[in-house]
């Protein structure tokens, strides 16, 4: 019995113990995939706050991309800097990662590491502000003649420098007016809106006036046209008759309620890009139709050029009643047509004025909505004047007209603004899209106008004829050697570009021969010409249209007096007959002597940066006046076995130039003085020095034992009795280590004063001696 009892309680224990080490290890399990959910919740969290949540985008990526919109791609053009976070993050992620060892600690250290992690990028993300921000937009308007006037108000917030594109409203409106806290300004047109470029900052509120035509025919009129997207946009419109329903689409409120024999309709939409009104009748009711309304804008582009002056002008008709079949515009005197087009089956005549030219023209049916007319006019007398006079088009029987105007001069012209009338300088990002796309050559001159007929005075004047260059030098290296005992030894490179030259010419300084001569890396034999300079022989560079440079090599010795103790020599390199867009020289000196800065007929120029001018549309790619390799590592010149150690034991100086014109010599004037003959001046200034300061201290002790009633002493018996004092002093012991101190630290700080003004005095010793 008790062995049975022993043996149940045994088992007993077994089955508790079991059943521990499972719990716990289960345990262990569920803690493990809990903390490691924990982790990813916890980096999920991180990148969902640091940059965006990246389930979202993944959702955005898989959805298909609705197609921009007009609005969209004016406010792309207002894209905003990257984010200080975003740029950092795409930095750190640019960069490779550091090679290192693994490092293991526990998973919920690892947890609460990644949320901190997390919200320290919340916080340092800082998202720049959007340049152009579309605040509450409200219209507000009468119908009147079947046409709808409306006045916008719309309240914008611009930041950050630079040009802003602020979306007006759409393109299919007549814009009458507009303006910016009150001032008018000048507003543009992108493909589907009127957009005001600007760069300026703050809230700004603009007002503008519209007119928009109708669409549909009798018993289903409606207005529509294109507007900017902001967070609220409020719509009122009054109506000329009683009985309507009319409805806006879009609309979150909108109420319709008859008003002093009409009816007044009010909503506010949701963020949208179209405003549109439908739902009534012709406002017109049983009256007769009257005369076709209509506005114009004019685009032109004035071709200033040798032969001819020419003006290319689009007219675009925006018909906000009725229909249009004939079009008049009204041409200055002194024009001729060259064509005029449209489409509609469009013909022209022209009749002759008192005041110039009348063009007609008549589409074979009536034309509603918009219609472009397109003429190309020739002054009469091209650009052979000094002066112009141009004179646009002026557009008869329409309501109001606006245009705008870019200046181009394609040829070899120069010109200059004489007169303006009713004309207003604006800057060319301002100009339509279809004027700068048009123009073959950089615009000069923009302008806006308001006014019938305005006109443009220039001067004009024709540009010297001059010849192409057949061959043109990037850089020239010189590299020279002076030794003690006169020999000078240059090494010049020559990096060129070459299309038909056989040679280059080379006017040599006086005492200076050839003694090698390289062009690419190959030997090259230099000929004599007629009038005694080294003609170099050249081949073309090679590429499509000979861009690939070539390089020569020459090296040249020069005999000249033997350096002294003290002068100022002259040196001087070869003279091209090529003008270099720059000029390097490097000066290694014997080092025994000291040198002042060198002496050139032109200051030595530094250089700012790299500047590349319009590309020309026969050229592949926009040339650069600073495409010299720098720093390129150059082999020693075979004619020159000690060459290294000669720059090693040197002093060098450096002379560089930019845009030296052909024919120019280039000479520099090196003033030094030997070393050694500075130093008995800077010991004796140093003694000087010394003697001052003891005289000074000497005259003071003086008077002060002369106050005090003892005898004077002279500079003999306290230099004998210096020693002695000094000896007394520190078997005295009397001073303390603070006094010890101070006085080490006031010796330092007068031998190092001392130094200063020893070193000052020496170079101007150095600078006398040599001017």
């Amino acid at each position: 019995m008790q062995c049975n009892r022993s043996g149940a309680l045994i088992a007993l224990l077994l089955l508790v113990l079991s059943s521990l080490v499972a719990t716990h290890a289960v345990a262990e399990e569920s803690d493990g995939e809990q903390a490691s959910e924990e982790a990813q919740a916890a980096e999920g969290e991180g990148s969902e706050e640091g940059q965006g949540s990246e389930g979202d985008e993944a959702e955005s990526k898989k959805s298909p991309e609705a197609p921009a919109t007009p609005f969209d791609e004016v406010m792309k053009l207002n894209a905003p800097p990257p984010a200080e976070g975003e740029s950092k993050a795409e930095a750190n992620a640019a960069d490779p990662a550091a090679e290192g060892g693994t490092a293991t600690v526990p998973l919920a250290e690892y947890t609460e590491l990644a949320r901190r992690a997390a919200r320290i990028r919340k916080t340092r993300a800082t998202f720049a502000a959007a340049p152009v921000v579309l605040g509450a937009a409200s219209y507000e308007g009468d119908v009147e003649g079947g046409v709808l006037a409306l006045r916008e108000k719309l309240v914008v917030t611009l930041a950050g420098d630079g040009l802003k594109f602020v979306p007006l409203v759409g393109d299919d409106v007549a814009l009458v007016s507009a303006t910016a806290d009150g001032e008018p300004i000048g507003v543009t047109r992108r493909p589907g809106y009127h957009v005001w470029v600007t760069e300026r900052k703050g809230v700004v509120t603009l007002e503008l006036s519209l007119l928009v035509g109708p669409r549909g025919g009798r018993g289903s009129i409606e207005y529509a046209f294109r507007s900017a997207r902001t967070p609220s946009t409020r719509v009122a419109i009054r109506l000329p008759s009683e009985g309507l329903s009319p409805r806006f689409d879009g609309a979150v409120v909108s109420e319709v309620r008859a008003e002093r024999g009409g009816t007044t309709a009010r909503a506010t939409l949701a963020p949208t890009t179209e405003i549109r009104v439908v739902g009534f009748r012709d406002v017109g009711g049983g009256e007769a139709p009257s005369a076709a309304r209509a506005v114009a804008e004019t685009v032109s582009l004035l071709s200033i050029d040798e032969r001819a002056v020419e003006l290319f002008t689009v007219v675009r008709y925006t018909i906000l009643r009725g229909a249009m079949q004939s079009f008049e515009v009204a041409l200055p005197d002194g024009v001729e047509v060259v064509s005029a087009e449209g489409e509609g089956a469009f013909h022209s005549t022209t009749e002759r004025k008192d005041d110039g030219l009348l063009l007609r023209g008549e589409t074979a049916f009536p034309i509603e909505g918009t219609y472009e007319l397109s003429l190309r006019l020739r002054l009469r007398g091209g650009a052979g004047k000094d002066r112009v006079m141009a004179r646009l088009p002026h557009c008869l029987g329409v309501e109001r007209e606006h245009g705008w105007l870019a200046v181009e001069v394609p040829g070899k012209m120069r010109i200059g603004v004489t007169s303006r009338e009713g004309l207003v300088a604006v800057a060319v990002p301002e100009l339509p899209t279809e004027a700068r796309a048009s123009a073959v050559s950089p615009i000069l001159d923009a302008y806006r106008y308001h006014a019938a007929s305005p006109a443009l005075g220039l001067s004009v004047e024709r540009l010297p004829e001059q010849e192409l260059e057949e061959g043109a030098i990037d850089v020239v290296e010189a590299t020279s050697v002076l030794a003690a005992e006169g020999k000078l030894v240059t090494d010049l490179r020559v990096v060129l570009r070459n299309a038909s030259r056989p040679s280059l010419a080379l006017g040599l300084p006086p005492n200076t021969e050839v003694r090698a001569v390289r062009l690419d890396g190959e030997p090259a034999r230099p000929s004599r010409g007629e009038d005694g300079k080294l003609l170099l022989p050249l081949q073309r560079s090679r590429g499509a249209d000979h861009e690939e440079p070539i390089t020569l090599d020459i090296v040249l010795e020069s005999s000249l007096p033997a350096l002294g103790l003290l002068g100022a020599p002259e040196l001087a390199l070869p003279a091209l007959d090529l003008g270099a867009a720059a000029w390097r020289w490097r000066l290694y000196l014997p080092a025994h002597n000291e040198y002042l800065g060198l002496r050139t007929d032109v200051p030595a120029e530094v250089y700012a940066g790299a500047a590349s001018w319009h590309k020309p549309p026969h050229l592949k790619r926009a040339v650069r006046w600073n495409e010299s390799e720098e720093g390129e590592e150059r082999a020693a010149p075979a004619v020159a076995p000690t060459w290294t150690e000669l720059i090693a034991a040197s002093t060098e100086k450096s002379h560089v130039r930019y845009w030296v014109g052909p024919g120019t010599v280039v000479r520099a004037r090196v003033p030094f003085v030997r070393a050694y003959l500075l130093l008995p001046l800077k010991f004796a200034f140093v003694l000087a020095l010394f003697a001052g300061i003891g005289s000074f201290l000497h005259r003071r002790a003086g008077r002060n034992r002369a106050a005090s009633g003892k005898p004077r002493v002279s500079l003999v018996e306290l230099a004998v009795r210096l020693p002695g004092r000094i000896k007394a002093f520190f078997r005295r012991q009397t001073f303390s280590r603070s006094l010890a101190a101070r006085v080490a630290l006031l010796s330092l700080g007068f031998l190092a004063v001392a130094g200063f003004f020893v070193d000052r005095f020496g170079k101007l010793v150095q600078a006398f001696l040599s001017g």
